[in-house]
């Protein structure tokens, strides 16, 4: 039986890192890290050979050598380089950060990501971030001899400054805090993170370990020393051990209350039980181990935490391969840990053959290694070991091959060149705990999904594509549930949005992914589209023509909330129809079968989706399902009416008929006055329906035919909205005597006055009239469209898009539109509706109510930001042109600081009361002139606005450069 999950035990459930690649690219995420310890080929190698030139440069002469010094390296972004937008930003939030800045926000995004937690849930108080860093590589360069910092340099030269970005990006304001304890610092860091988090005193903790080997002079300090290996090949616990090789790493975890991630299905890589710090003492020498201490520390820290050493499975040591390093080490393990109660050796192993030692990182990159040892249940080789130390002794083991037995407790040592030195338990969480990987059926969310992205910007949502697409589409796809509870709960929901259609029976959804991560359109993909505030949303219930024959009978096969409202509705018709049924329908049921689909995919869209319209408007027919849905007719009352409008009609069917033909208002005119027709439909500038008898459309429909004029029949329509139907029209009254509209719930209006109309007014009389007069859905258009509008045709076949389409082009509308329909894949339509409404900011439900495991997703890939080099621009501009341009850059900088929106009137505007402070002030002048060529640091006077700063900045530019042909 399992021991019980002690309660101050924290959950790792998140993984960022850049690890060396060796001759590949670096290591991002934890798949790549987990083959690279299985694999366990080094990545140990040297400095690129340009990076070494511009290296030696800064070692005294005696000290430079052609020859690379040995090194695991990452490749080191440029300072400045993060696209700072894409994490939601101010861009020049990352024009300032070093390069170390850069990896840690990525790494932490990346480690945010793992852990399927949206970042904007870690703001306040209960997150704290923790880092461990002992390099002085940036300070070195930023604040070195003849430097020329400002104070903006202080926010990214300083090692106490390294997770600043980090906490302003999150808006955490818990403890904010670094450690330099030299190569245990990370330890440190993780070990007030789970004292913190067992205290309460935080829920979420975000440890970091960075180190880089940029500046040659403090590796020449190792190198006089003796400590390094100077062939490049580190060997822990080896009997060929000869020093170390530093490395370069930056690894975060996010670490969460055990309580918080099970209830939250997390995935839990492993648990951290315990975590003790101490130090040497008074050892030999300084930065010498101290056995004693060692052991004293490991005895401690199983003592405290209840655990019997002999149940330590595997342990991950500091390892350095240094001869007194690890006779030191393996002396204190085997006090400890060689016990005869053991019934094998104890696994030991050490990741600095193969990262190399990185120091302040190192310790954490061991965490990383026994997690993800406890989650695969394999014990890593130790890459660079072959013939044991024979310090290591009986009860002592190294890999040098995987291990097939499943570790359950790992401990992880980590020591300090200072002399502090720390430990962590660390034990495989139960598999009761481990988060939940199923979910909602295909016939639960209808038989389709719409699966939402974003980000704040386009290429951050293309980057997340890239990496969501095998997780969500491919092969081993995840069931429906867990991939919904992940995009929607575990991601952030910015301003660029996408969603891509999935149905199980569909090829489109794999290629639609492809397509949104290569800024493609595709038929299964909607956006991305950019956006603040929620539009408008309009839904438009077609009328006659918008059935078909096979309407209803996939939905109602795969949508079990959309067969349960169409069974409810047709109960209420008393409708003997079926979606499926064979035979040809009269114009009766026809209508009051649309009638029916429409009102179950209006009720479909608001149950599933908690989508409510603004407005409803109906076209002819249609018009009875959007009252109803606005909350006028009760369904009774709606199934009456359209039962009893219906059969009158179908009276009439014998009459004539309806054409629908591209023509404006003047060309129809004329012609039902030649013809002797009626205009039955306004559709559009250029789209009417014209009605009357069958030999006058005939002739109507053989004259615009040889004019090439587009022209349509309407399937089974009577010679509705003319003087045919007024024979019905008391028929229709009589039927409908006690007709009770309410207010409703939801604004409709009119087509037949193009107008809102007041629910109450839709009594008997309303609909006598609606009979006869044309339906005038140009202006109803018109009317619904005030302001960002997306219109949404609830229809069994969408018929009104393009008439819409045209009314948006003439009149200047902010109109998008969609349908509810989709003849071809029935179950696609009301996902298009939650797609489109997501991309439109429309709130909305999401179906996916069991929370799930995060995805197993790589780490996306990021974009280094591309500076506007708008001293390009004007180099050949003089005079007013010139003018124009620098005024235009000082706006953008100036509006991406302030606090409030920056408009053209606020050139002369002193900058403090657009919530500009000393500190951006600052930003800005280091942005401006950094873009100089000769590199100035003070502008000319000037006051503080955008017009005067603009003016200075002109007096620093270099004179327009002379074209010359």
């Amino acid at each position: 039986m399992r021991t019980p999950v002690p309660s101050t035990s924290a959950a790792l459930t998140g993984i960022g890192l850049r690890l060396p690649g060796g001759s590949g690219p670096d290591l991002r995420g934890p798949d790549r890290a987990w083959n690279a310890l299985l694999a366990a080929e080094s990545a140990i190698g040297r400095y690129p050979e340009e990076r070494w030139r511009a290296m030696a440069e800064r070692l005294h002469p005696e000290d430079r050598s052609d020859t690379p010094w040995p090194v695991a390296h990452l490749t080191l972004p440029e300072a400045g380089s993060l696209d700072a937008t894409v994490l939601g930003m101010r861009a020049t939030e990352g024009a300032h950060l070093s390069p170390t800045q850069t990896l840690v926000t990525q790494v932490v995004a990346e480690a945010i990501a793992d852990a399927g937690l949206a970042p904007s849930t870690l703001a306040g108080p209960s997150t704290g971030v923790y880092l461990g860093n002992a390099t002085p590589d940036e300070a070195l360069t930023t604040f070195g001899r003849r430097s020329r910092p400002g104070l903006v340099d202080l926010a990214s030269g300083g090692a106490g400054m390294l997770a600043t970005p980090v906490s302003r990006w999150l808006d955490t304001r818990g403890p904010l805090v670094t450690f330099d304890t030299s190569c245990s610092a990370s330890m440190a860091a993780l070990d007030a993170a789970h004292r913190d988090l067992a205290q309460g005193r935080v829920d979420t903790a975000i440890v970091i370990g960075t180190n880089t080997c940029a500046d040659p002079v403090v590796i020449r300090a190792f190198v006089e020393g003796g400590v390094l290996a100077e062939d490049g090949a580190c060997l822990p616990y080896d009997v060929g051990a000869r020093g170390y090789v530093r490395g370069e790493a930056v690894v975060a975890v996010v670490l969460r209350r055990y309580s918080r991630a099970r209830a939250d299905q997390d995935r839990v890589y492993a648990l951290i039980d315990h975590t003790l710090m101490g130090a040497d003492g008074r050892s030999a020498g300084t930065g010498m181990p101290s056995r004693p201490a060692q052991a004293e520390l490991l005895t401690r820290v199983y003592d405290q935490a209840g655990l019997s050493p002999e149940r330590v499975d595997y342990l991950i040591g500091h390892g350095t391969a240094t001869r007194a390093g690890d006779r030191a080490e393996l002396a204190a393990l085997r006090q400890v840990f060689d016990r005869p109660e053991r019934d094998r050796p104890l696994l030991v192993g050490s990741v600095k053959g193969l990262w190399g030692h990185a120091e302040a990182a190192s310790a954490l990159t061991g965490v990383v290694a026994a997690a993800l040892s406890l989650h695969h249940g394999i014990v890593p080789p130790t890459t660079g070991h072959t013939e044991p130390n024979p310090d290591l002794g009986e009860g002592l083991t190294v890999a040098t091959e995987a291990v097939e037995i499943p570790p359950k407790v790992v401990g992880v040592t980590g020591l300090g060149f200072s002399g502090a030195i720390g430990h962590t338990i660390m034990s495989r969480v139960p598999a009761a705990a481990r988060g939940r990987r199923g979910g909602l059926t295909s016939a639960s969310v209808g038989g389709a999904l719409a699966l939402p992205v974003s980000s704040p910007t386009e290429s951050g949502v293309r980057a997340a594509a890239e990496v969501l697409a095998p997780a969500v589409a491919g092969p081993g796809r995840a069931r429906a549930g867990r991939i919904g509870d992940h995009l929607v709960r575990r991601r952030d929901h910015h301003r660029v949005r996408a969603a891509v259609l999935s149905a199980p029976n569909t090829a489109g959804s794999a290629e639609a992914w492809e397509a949104l991560a290569q800024g493609r359109s595709h038929p299964d993909l909607v956006g991305p589209t950019e956006g603040r505030s929620p539009w408008r949303q309009v839904w438009v219930f077609g009328g006659q023509g918008s059935a078909h024959p096979r309407m209803g009978l996939r939905l109602r096969r795969e949508d079990p909330m959309f067969a349960e409202h169409l069974e409810a509705v047709l109960r209420e018709l008393e409708l003997p129809w079926r979606p499926g049924d064979t035979g040809e329908l009269g114009l009766a049921f026809l209508q009051q079968a649309t009638f029916a689909v429409q009102v179950a995919l209006a009720h479909t869209l608001r149950d599933r989706y908690g989508l409510v319209p603004d407005a409803v408007v109906g076209h002819s027919m249609g018009e009875v399902a959007a009252a109803h849905v606005a909350g006028i007719l009760p369904l009774d009352q709606a199934a009456r009416l359209a039962r009893a409008r219906s059969t009158l009609l179908e009276r009439i069917v014998h009459e004539g008929g309806l054409v629908a033909a591209q023509l404006d208002a003047h060309e129809a005119q004329e012609l039902t006055d030649r013809y002797g027709l009626e205009i039955a439909c306004r559709n559009s500038p250029r789209d009417v329906v014209l009605s009357g008898d069958r030999d006058s459309l005939d002739a109507l429909v053989a004259d615009l035919t040889e004019r090439g004029v587009r022209n349509t029949r309407v399937s089974q329509a009577p010679p509705a909205h003319s003087r045919h139907v007024e024979g019905l029209q008391p028929l229709l009254a009589a039927e409908l005597e006690g007709l009770r509209p309410e207010p409703g719930e939801v604004e409709m209006v009119s087509t037949v006055t193009g107008r809102p109309i007041v629910g109450t007014d839709l009594t008997a009389d309303y609909w006598v009239r609606q009979l006869r007069a044309p339906v005038e859905f140009e202006q109803a258009t018109i009317s619904c469209a005030s302001g960002a509008t997306l219109a949404v045709e609830i229809s069994p076949r969408p018929v009104l898009g393009p008439a819409m389409a045209h009314t948006r082009a003439r009149h200047h509308l902010t109109l998008d539109i969609t349908a509810a329909g989709d003849p071809e894949h029935e179950p696609l339509g009301p996902a298009r509706v939650a797609a489109h409404a997501y991309t439109h900011h429309i709130p909305l439900t999401w179906p996916f109510t069991a929370a799930c495991a995060p995805l197993e997703v790589e780490p996306a890939p990021w974009t280094p930001s591309v500076s506007d080099r708008w001293t390009d621009r004007i180099a050949h501009l003089e005079g007013v042109e010139r003018h124009a341009v620098v005024l235009d850059q000082v706006h953008r900088e100036v509006a991406d600081l302030a606090a409030v929106e920056v408009t053209d009137h606020d050139l002369d505007t002193d900058l403090a009361d657009l919530g500009v402070n000393s500190l951006h002030l600052l930003s800005l002048r280091a942005t401006l002139l950094q873009a100089l060529p000769q590199r100035p640091t003070a502008l000319p006077d000037h006051q503080p606005t955008i017009r005067s700063i603009a003016k200075a900045l002109e007096e620093l530019l270099p004179p327009p450069a002379t074209n010359t042909a």
